[in-house]
């Protein structure tokens, strides 16, 4: 997949604006076509950047993002999502040259915890002595400190590297993204670093993002789309940043790479779903040691038992 372009279509959802729970359903199913994630607009919020039409007045726009090869799945398991809606509507238009300039207005330098600054390739930001930039393109993969989820996460790298010294060495990202995750861990000591996403656009975002952060030219670094059960190994820091049904589907695999009195970090979790999370994982043996909230979502963190 090195040197592949990526050729992004926009899949635009349609649908009335009605009760919470019923858009609730709705966005999760758009989730399990898209992992990454998506955009929504609403008739009255001002637009998001881009060549569209107005919102029409009680409904709202969701902004779809998947690689022009996968379209055509895509599509179809969308347009089954949207059946319970009579009067919603599903277009597809490839991005123009000129999004990546419109989305420059909504991508500013964020300081996403004590020691990190994220920020996009057009802007450089001055960062004080002893933190650390992060240079993320904001394209569709998953991953730019925005959200909350990848912010806990953020969070949680920084703190874990601040209180144990030296920090993991090893670390696995499930569910890489924009690989931001994978190369926090790396500024901050990690010398063996490996992010894996079963999304291959996902995987060239990361690595088009690590050759945007040249502090890190030579490490080992590598990002694939390698099944969670077919990676070799086990890492002193696991990290997983994905949604709550899949942590548990994967929960004996994610716990099965933790070395021996290693930390398993988890995130993609409303904090309802905490409970169940911690049930889950520590009937894989892990010790549950912290649950940190923000805005509703949480970062849940486990550790090993030592050898």
């Amino acid at each position: 997949m090195e040197g592949e372009t990526l050729h992004w279509i926009e899949v635009r959802l349609l649908v009335p604006e009605t009760d919470a729970l019923e858009l609730e359903v709705f966005e999760r199913e758009i989730l399990q076509v898209t992992p990454g994630g998506f955009a929504s607009e609403s008739w009255d919020a001002p637009p998001l950047p881009g060549e569209r039409e107005p919102v029409p007045m009680g409904w709202t726009r969701y902004l779809v993002y998947v690689g022009e090869h996968v379209l055509e799945p895509a599509r179809l398991a969308l347009a089954r999502a949207l059946t319970r809606w009579p009067d919603a509507t599903l277009a597809t238009a490839p991005l123009s040259d000129g999004w990546r300039e419109r989305w420059k207005q909504y991508f500013k330098p964020l300081q996403a915890s004590p020691r990190f600054v994220v920020a996009p390739p057009w802007e450089a930001p001055e960062v004080l002595v002893g933190q650390h930039l992060i240079v993320i393109e904001p394209a569709m993969a998953f991953g730019t400190a925005q959200h909350e989820t990848t912010a806990l996460c953020l969070t949680g790298i920084d703190r874990l590297y601040a209180e144990q010294d030296p920090g993991p060495k090893t670390v696995l990202d499930v569910g890489t993204g924009t690989g931001i995750l994978a190369i926090a861990a790396a500024l901050l000591g990690a010398e063996d670093v490996t992010g894996t996403d079963n999304d291959p656009n996902a995987v060239l975002a990361a690595r088009d993002n690590l050759r945007l952060n040249p502090a890190l030219a030579g490490r080992r670094i590598a990002f694939s789309d390698t099944p969670l059960d077919e990676v070799p190994g086990r890492f002193e820091l696991v990290v997983a940043n994905i949604l709550t049904s899949t942590l548990i589907m994967l929960a004996p695999a994610l716990a099965a790479r933790v070395a021996p009195g290693g930390r398993l970090m988890l995130s993609g979790i409303l904090a309802e779903q905490a409970p169940e999370i911690v049930a889950v994982f520590t009937a894989e043996g892990l010790g549950h040691e912290h649950t940190e909230d923000k805005n509703g979502w949480v970062r849940v963190d486990f550790s090993a038992p030592a050898a």
